[in-house]
């Protein structure tokens, strides 16, 4: 039997695990923070749902079936496309609505390092009136859940899909909307492709040299919101007004490490206003952490033109990836040591002492030398080791021993719990 996983899944090991379990519990505790209702929307969707974000075209990008009743069902790729039918089919939810979830997703993308066919997202969701504000409240809470793990020098990107379009129209004299849109994708290749490359491929397309160059020196315009909107300025374009608004919000909440960046463009027959995205400083490699924007136009295609809608979605297996090891959860196991038989009962009850009390432990599961079960301890990385034999029970205490510094001491239960850390 072949026991290998079909390509680009994993199994997720313990380690792996414990690293993305600290990425969806900082996840968690932000969105509690920031007041986001946590929820998760269905695994499987009909397949027009899903058809909704990216039209057909999606199809190959997604895994789908027919199920038993016939009826053409998919995976879900993200967790915004339910979350908006949701949303949409809620007529009584109060607005704004902000919703947060995490969970499983599944995309037919070629498999490389940071990006897998079934992975993990968190997402956050505000639903309401149009509202510079809400983009400020979603990309703040993206950049606390990146503080929260340790990725607290993670660049924010910004740009605005309307900015870009208004530059197209007005100073390289594009009118067309299929043309505009056309144009636009070019910024979404800057990172793969040269000028040169680009002007070639743009040509066969119907476009001038003049007019691919010019949008390309448009996306160069990068750097602190102020330098930025100040030449955005002298282009006098009106579109601007919202990258101003936002750039004074976040001024306002503390974020400093906030770039705005004309050739972030991001989802183009998908996003309707401000853009963004994160990536990790340390490990480009690894590509956006989270990524979003605003996508007014779904909510409409869900029967709801009255709604407007931002959100952003971070990868969990990404920030894992930048985030390493929690040396800091193997400082807290202890080990309770049983010398013999005489004494199971009495460690039992000190372990469910312990366990009760939110110290992670662990018991030997057979007999084994105290020598042994030291060794284990050691192994395992535990920073304490309770020894409960005969000389403790009579005493009514424990032996407390330092893993690291190998010290052991006879102690009262009570003083050992103090010296772990148990409050």
């Amino acid at each position: 039997m072949d026991l290998a996983v079909p390509r680009g899944v994993d199994d997720i090991d313990p380690e792996r695990f414990a690293r993305e379990a600290r990425v969806t519990s900082a996840f968690e505790a932000v969105a509690k923070l920031y007041n986001f209702q946590l929820m998760e929307p269905a695994s499987l969707e009909h397949l027009s749902t899903l058809r909704a974000k990216s039209g057909d075209a999606v199809d190959q990008e997604i895994y789908n079936f027919k199920d038993k009743g016939g009826r053409d069902i998919g995976l879900r790729f993200d967790m915004t496309v339910g979350i908006t039918r949701y949303v949409c089919s809620r007529k009584d939810l109060k607005l704004p609505a902000k919703l947060a979830a995490s969970g499983g997703i599944w995309r037919y993308d070629e498999p490389q390092y940071g990006r897998y066919r079934w992975s993990h997202q968190w997402d956050l969701e505000i639903f309401g009136p149009p509202s510079v504000d809400a983009d400020a409240e979603i990309i703040d809470a993206s950049a606390a859940v990146l503080k929260r793990v340790g990725l607290a020098d993670a660049t924010i990107k910004v740009g605005d899909r309307k900015l870009v379009e208004e530059y197209i129209r007005k100073s390289l004299g594009i009118s067309e909307e299929p043309r505009v849109i056309e144009l636009m994708r070019a910024l979404d290749k800057v990172e793969k492709k040269s000028a040169a490359e680009l002007v070639k491929e743009y040509a066969a397309k119907g476009f001038s040299e003049a007019q691919v160059g010019g949008l390309l020196e448009f996306g160069k315009l990068r750097g602190t919101p102020d330098a930025v909107l100040s030449k955005v300025a002298a282009l006098r374009l009106e579109s601007a007004s919202e990258l101003t608004a936002l750039a004074d919000l976040l001024d306002s909440r503390n974020l400093r490490n906030v770039e705005y960046n004309m050739s972030v463009v991001r989802g183009i027959d998908y996003y309707t206003g401000i853009v963004f995205e994160a990536s990790d400083n340390r490990n480009p490699r690894l590509g956006s952490l989270f990524g979003g924007g605003r996508y007014d136009a779904l909510p409409r295609i869900f029967g709801r033109p009255e709604l407007s809608a931002t959100g952003a979605a971070g990868g969990i297996e990404r920030m894992a990836l930048s985030i390493g090891p929690d040396d800091g959860a193997l400082k807290k196991l202890v080990y309770v040591a049983i010398p013999g038989p005489a004494t199971l009962k009495d460690a039992l009850k000190v372990a469910a002492a312990l366990r009760d009390r939110g110290v992670p432990c662990e018991v030997p599961l057979q007999p084994r030398p105290l020598s042994k079960q030291l060794e284990d301890a050691s192994r395992m990385g535990a920073a304490w080791a309770v020894i409960v034999g005969e000389r403790e029970v009579k005493a009514k205490g424990v032996t407390l021993r330092d893993m690291g510094s190998r010290n052991e001491e006879l102690v009262s239960l009570d003083e050992a719990m103090r010296r772990i850390g148990v409050a």
